[in-house]
């Protein structure tokens, strides 16, 4: 039964038994109980080193250490640590997502009738980030709030700190959805404009960008630096015919 749950825990917040600092070494194991109560979802009869796999892998796959999930509050040691206790928010999430995640497992997937299926892990969702959120809810929500600058410093920000994790899609296409929104929606040309801008920054070879950048210029009436645009999208994709039918509008309105 408990090997279901050592590869998944899905979106699990986890019950990070945060036994991360046992990441770290040997006396952690040693402030771990050696026999566990309060098991709900985990097997009774898993022993302390299988535990303790599960709870590293949590660890991993959320960004989080041992206090998120549970009473105490050294990150370096786990001595005076309630393991037992059913206080945290965090720890009852953590089975709710684990048994979602069994169900996912090894009811709903194997429905799917193919030979081999990847099985739902923490990993799958978390992403190294304790609550996983497309990135642009983040960037919308952040536009909401303060603006297009505040959109864009949120996007530096995490891009700073998560690029090659997998974590966030920094791709174009985020910063593309973003711009429209402020566009169409908020009316802030100018702030799709800096989006634009950004996404031609950190993807200088991709035409989106510069097509992007050169539509939201045309309709802010700067016609030249919009052909320019245009010019070096149609450079980086020949055959792309948005691009060709903005150029003959931009051509003809000169």
């Amino acid at each position: 039964m408990h090997s279901q749950f050592l590869s998944f825990a899905g979106k699990s917040t986890l019950i990070c038994l945060g036994i991360l600092a046992l990441v770290a070494a040997v006396p952690a194991q040693a402030q771990i109980p050696d026999e566990f109560t309060n098991l709900k979802v985990l097997p009774e009869s898993m022993g302390k080193r299988e535990l303790i796999s599960v709870m590293r892998s949590f660890s991993t796959s959320l960004g989080v250490r041992c206090f998120h999930c549970h009473v105490g509050d050294s990150p370096d040691s786990l001595e005076g640590y309630d393991f037992a206790s059913d206080e945290p928010e965090a720890k009852r999430v953590a089975r709710a997502m684990m048994k979602m995640t069994g169900e996912i497992n090894d009811k709903l997937l194997p429905t799917a009738g193919r030979r081999s299926v990847t099985r739902v892990t923490c990993l799958t969702c978390h992403r190294g980030v304790t609550n996983p959120e497309d990135i642009g809810s983040i960037l919308a929500e952040a536009a909401e709030k303060d603006g297009a600058e505040a959109a864009i410093e949120r996007y530096r920000a995490l891009r700073e700190e998560h690029y090659g994790s997998g974590s966030y899609d920094f791709g174009p296409m985020p910063l593309g959805e973003l711009a429209e929104k402020l566009a169409q929606e908020k009316n802030d040309l100018d702030g799709a404009t800096a989006v634009a801008r950004l996404t031609v920054e950190l993807h200088p070879d991709e035409a989106y960008g510069h097509l992007m950048l050169g539509q939201l210029l045309m309709t802010k009436g700067e016609a030249e630096a919009a052909i320019a645009s245009v010019e070096r999208a149609l450079k980086l994709d020949p055959e792309n015919r948005w691009a060709k039918q903005m150029l003959g509008q931009l051509k003809k309105a000169e």
